[in-house]
């Protein structure tokens, strides 16, 4: 439903009074991790003036959060900003508002709300991975790449959120560096060590996925890291192991150094 454009007419007819008396209301300048550059500062107090307006025609947050991002997806970061600073406690439907409105904006939404640490990373993902599973790869990799720090505990609550989930995470992690990569395995077949036998295949993919190892000694060595990783976690029975182990030609001595702990 196109509203915004009759509210936006509507909102510019406002006095000049009503938008001094709203000038304050975006005011998250001492965040320290997190500064608007000019442009969309100016957005900002804009969409704060508006957010005003429909708080006026009795919208919730989530219905102005809605018609906001439906019709400027492009401008998420200060559509948030107002929305977050506006409603504080709000912060979960804002989100799951902002998410499911224009999903392929989710990084962009992730990201603005863990500069402007609106909740734990955690609880962040949570909610993200709630409104769209699909993009739970997205969703863990933006919080690694701004704190990675984080990486492994998001991992794990993006998997126990929606088990399903599991999967392309791993995927999405198979040029890591092998060190990472049995991490995020590790950590995955802990949280749903049931799941376990439903990724041999996943993980056989990802002992061949490798472009940096290419010769058989290398080759092996992966297979028995990330094997091994699958094992200690709960994840692999006895005899997944073997079937993996023979699939990728691993010897007697090499099934007996994965089952080692």
């Amino acid at each position: 439903m196109k509203v915004l454009p009759t509210l936006l007419a509507a909102s510019v007819c406002f006095s000049c009074a009503t938008y001094a008396a709203d000038s304050a209301i975006v005011d998250i300048s001492d965040t320290e991790k997190f500064v608007l550059d000019e442009e969309n500062q100016r957005l900002a107090d804009t969409y704060a003036r508006m957010l005003r307006y429909y708080d006026q025609r009795n919208f919730s947050s989530v219905r102005a959060v809605r018609v906001l991002m439906g019709n400027y997806p492009h401008h998420v970061e200060p559509i948030l900003y107002a929305a977050f600073d506006r409603y504080p406690n709000h912060y979960r439907h804002i989100i799951k508002a902002a998410i499911d409105a224009e999903p392929a904006f989710t990084r962009e939404i992730i990201s603005t709300a863990l500069s402007l640490e609106v909740a734990d990373p955690a609880d962040i993902v949570r909610i993200a991975v709630e409104a769209e599973p699909s993009y739970a790869e997205t969703i863990v990799a933006t919080v690694d790449q701004m704190d990675p720090s984080q990486f492994a505990n998001v991992v794990r609550v993006a998997v126990l959120t929606e088990p399903q989930t599991a999967d392309s995470i791993l995927r999405s992690n198979r040029d890591a560096e092998i060190g990472k990569l049995e991490s995020v395995l590790h950590t995955v077949l802990s949280a749903a060590p049931t799941l376990g036998s439903y990724f041999v295949d996943t993980i056989s993919d990802l002992i061949g996925l490798s472009t940096t190892e290419g010769t058989p000694k290398n080759k092996n060595k992966r297979a028995i890291q990330l094997i091994r990783s699958a094992y200690n976690s709960g994840g692999l029975d006895k005899n997944e192991v073997e079937l993996l182990a023979a699939k990728h030609e691993l010897s007697e001595e090499e099934i007996k150094l994965i089952m080692q702990n």
